[in-house]
């Protein structure tokens, strides 16, 4: 490889994702931060209030919403998406591995339980007041609490590893200046 030829190509922190990926992963950004506060919010409200029920309402319809999306997401990072160069230690890029395949099962295994949760409830799955899917009567109670729980300490852990996602990222953009951030970030931002 000439010196011409190497300096067009882009060193593997320069390398790009694609707009769709970029669109993806910050809808899910998205997604799980709305769907987390709203949770949040909602708790503190007395029960049976009209802005308790909203939120819940909400966060239902957007949930069902969020599995279509993560499908798509899922798909597009198995089959469709660019494979990037790694970038720092062999350490670094085992972490990084490990802490998205974590996010994309805990968030797949979140969507599953939190239908599950609503079916045990006993309590339909509204989108947006347009329509319900079905809810049959396939838990008992005890499992019905059991995915409560669950549902609810998953969500906790999603917030937490995606918050050391966010670290990271910050990290390797303003102190080891690598250029990995930029990866993610709408091509307007990453040339800033």
């Amino acid at each position: 490889m000439n010196a011409a030829s190497q300096s067009t190509q882009p060193r593997p922190a320069e390398a790009r994702y694609d707009r769709v990926t970029i669109a993806l992963h910050w809808t899910v950004v998205v997604f799980v931060i709305g769907l987390y506060a709203a949770a949040i919010i909602w708790g503190e409200l007395p029960r049976g209030t009209p802005a308790r029920k909203l939120l819940q309402a909400l966060h239902i319809s957007f949930g069902l919403l969020f599995i279509v999306v993560l499908a798509v997401r899922v798909y597009w990072r198995l089959f469709r998406r660019p494979h990037l160069p790694g970038v720092g230690s062999s350490a670094q890029r085992l972490a990084a591995a490990v802490a998205q395949n974590a996010l994309y099962l805990m968030l797949v295994a979140q969507a599953v339980i939190g239908v599950c949760w609503r079916i045990a409830q006993q309590e339909p799955l509204a989108f947006f007041w347009l329509f319900e899917l079905p809810e049959p009567l396939i838990f008992s109670k005890a499992t019905g609490k059991l995915l409560g729980v669950t549902h609810e300490y998953l969500g906790h852990a999603i917030i937490i590893v995606a918050s050391l996602h966010a670290l990271a990222a910050i990290y390797h953009h303003f102190v080891l200046k690598d250029g990995l951030m930029r990866r993610m970030l709408p091509s307007a931002a990453a040339r800033d």
